[in-house]
C-alpha cells in the first residue's frame, strides 16, 4: 500500500473521527519513522519459485526457507527511536512514558536473542523484559516497541518472498497465520473484486505487512466455517467497520468492508479506526487470538 494512500486515509479519519486524532497522529509519526528505518534493512534473496511453492503446500512459512537478516545495531537504533517516539506521542500514562525514555530497552537486545526473534516473538519479549527488569514496562508495551521496531527490516524481504510465489492461490494457504513470518493476522479487508459475490477477504500481518486472501465465511483464528457460529459486531451507523467474531474459539478479528467506506482501505490505518469496536468485543469476553491459537506455524 502506497504512502499516498496511507496519508489520504489518515487525513480522512482525522477529519471524520476527531476522537481518534491523537492516536492517528502518533501512528502517522511511527509509520514515517519506520519508512526511514527501512533504508537500513539488509539485502534479501528469496527462495526459488519451486522451493516457495513446495513450502506453501506444506504449510511452511516463507521465512523458514530463507530467514531475513536483522542487523543488530540498526535494530537497536530502531528500538531506541521508536521507544522515544512512543514515550513522547502515544499518550501513555506518565509512569510508562518515563520508563520508555529512561530505560535502554535496546541495550538488552543481543545478537543471540535477536537471532531467535522470528521463531518465537513471545519468548524474545519475555527475555528482554527479564533483562530490563522494570515493573513500569509490562510485556504488552515491550511487545509493541520491539515488534514495531522489527517491521521495517521485514517488509521488503516479505515482499520479495511473496513475489517468488508468483501466481500462487493464497486461499490454499488456508490459515490465519501469516504465510511469510507466521504472525497471526491483525485485521482483514473485504475488497469488491473478482467474481466472488460480496467481495474477497484479505488478511494483513502486523509484523511484516504481508496480505493474503482468506475465505470470508471462516474464523481466522480457529478455522470454524459454520455460519451460526460466526457473527459480525458493528455500529449500524458505520457498517464498513466490523469485528468478525467466533462463538467456537471466542476470538475476533477487525474487518473493513472497503465498498462501504469512502476511501481505499489501508489495513494499518483501519486497525486504529476499529479500536473502539475491539474494546466492545473484549468487554464481551472475546480475545484477539481466541482460545488455544498457536503463535506461529513452522
Amino acid at each position: 500500500m502506497s504512502n499516498t494512500a496511507r496519508t489520504k486515509a489518515i487525513e480522512h479519519y482525522v477529519a471524520s473521527r476527531p476522537d481518534l486524532q491523537q492516536q492517528l497522529r502518533f501512528f502517522e509519526a511511527l509509520w514515517d519513522a519506520q519508512d526511514e528505518i527501512a533504508q537500513d534493512a539488509s539485502p534479501y534473496v528469496a527462495a526459488s519459485a519451486e522451493e516457495t511453492e513446495k513450502a506453501l503446500q506444506q504449510t511452511r512459512t516463507l521465512f523458514s526457507l530463507v530467514e531475513p537478516t536483522i542487523p543488530l545495531e540498526p535494530y537497536q537504533a530502531a528500538v531506541r527511536r521508536l521507544a522515544a517516539l512512543t514515550a513522547e506521542k502515544a499518550g501513555l500514562p506518565d509512569e510508562q512514558s518515563a520508563a520508555l525514555a529512561e530505560v535502554d530497552i535496546a541495550g538488552a537486545v543481543t545478537g543471540e536473542s535477536l537471532a531467535s526473534m522470528l521463531t518465537g516473538m513471545d519468548a524474545f519479549v519475555t527475555r528482554i523484559a527479564e533483562a530490563v527488569n522494570d515493573d513500569r514496562l509490562n510485556e504488552p508495551l515491550l511487545m509493541f516497541v520491539l515488534t514495531e521496531a522489527v517491521t521495517p527490516f521485514l517488509r521488503e524481504p516479505a515482499a520479495a518472498a511473496v513475489k517468488a510465489a508468483g501466481k500462487y492461490d493464497w486461499q490454499q494457504w488456508d490459515s490465519g497465520l501469516c504465510p511469510v513470518c507466521g504472525t497471526p493476522a491483525s485485521s482483514g479487508v473485504v475488497r469488491d473484486e473478482g467474481d466472488l459475490q460480496g467481495g474477497r477477504r484479505w488478511l494483513s500481518c502486523p509484523t511484516c505487512r504481508t496480505q493474503w486472501e482468506f475465505a470470508r465465511v471462516r474464523c481466522a483464528r480457529c478455522g470454524q466455517r459454520t455460519h451460526d457460529r460466526l457473527e459480525y459486531l458493528f455500529d449500524e451507523q458505520d457498517p464498513g467497520h466490523r469485528v468478525h467474531t467466533c462463538k467456537e474459539c471466542h476470538g475476533y478479528i477487525p474487518v473493513t468492508f472497503e465498498k462501504q467506506i469512502s476511501i481505499l482501505a489501508v489495513p494499518e490505518v483501519e486497525e486504529i479506526v476499529m479500536i473502539p469496536l475491539e474494546t466492545v468485543a473484549s468487554s464481551r469476553g472475546l480475545t484477539p487470538l481466541g482460545d488455544d491459537v498457536d503463535e506461529t506455524v513452522n
